[in-house]
């Protein structure tokens, strides 16, 4: 059973804290954490005003009142909650790519390895492994500057913002280049190493980052395309 005090107290709190809960977008359990700060910040201090000797409604009333109207105070939330993001799709972006490497020279010695020679294949290859590491690199600066970099940095929003755009470019182009290795695959749409290991090991994750880098978009204020 739930004590009255503390039914009282989910009344205006809890209806404050859902009011901004349905205001921010981003991931679920950075939202979930800012909201509990934010949850424990006015209990606190409707329970300090409380034992100053105002009942309870005011007391809520007024540490709601102090904490900010929901729309003055969304903005700098929604600028957490986009870096939060950015920093998981820098992550996702960093893990897939880093990881093609050893997927596709894997698959490569289970196909036999015959045929992968001719110079188109080759010259793909090489610029799949150029663009592969410079966007590793690239995904550990977004990382490191959505973490510790935001104290260096402004425009924290324009970060996050930036961060999408990295990602739909990233699956852009590496579907892209992803289709033209396929394509120069011998037996392409049999071999293992060809259409198969294509979809699994390059083409669903890099839906993951698409996705990842349009709630990147929507946590950062800037409506993702439909």
């Amino acid at each position: 059973m739930v004590p009255a005090r503390e039914l009282l107290r989910m009344n205006m709190i809890e209806a404050y804290v859902a009011e901004l809960g349905g205001a921010l977008r981003g991931p679920r359990a950075s939202k979930a954490d800012l909201l509990a700060e934010a949850r424990d910040g006015l209990i606190d201090a409707a329970d300090a005003y409380e034992d100053a000797g105002l009942d309870r409604p005011d007391a809520e009333r007024r540490a709601v009142a102090e904490f900010g109207a929901v729309p003055d105070i969304v903005p700098d939330y929604q600028t957490e909650l986009g870096l939060a993001q950015g920093r998981r799709t820098a992550l996702l972006i960093f893990f897939v790519l880093a990881a093609q490497p050893v997927l596709w020279r894997a698959t490569r010695r289970l196909a036999g390895g015959a045929g992968f020679d001719s110079p188109g294949y080759l010259l793909v290859e090489d610029v799949v492994s150029w663009m592969g590491a410079a966007t590793v690199c690239a995904a550990i600066l977004v990382v490191a500057a959505a973490g510790y970099g935001v104290r260096y940095l402004g425009a924290r929003r324009r970060l996050a913002r930036v961060t999408g755009v990295f990602a739909l470019t990233v699956c852009v182009v590496f579907s892209v280049l992803g289709v033209l290795l396929t394509a120069l695959t011998p037996n392409a749409l049999m071999s293992v190493a060809g259409l198969p290991s294509a979809l699994v090991f390059l083409g669903i994750p890099l839906a993951g980052i698409g996705v990842s880098g349009r709630n990147c978009l929507t946590a950062s204020g800037q409506p993702a395309a439909s």
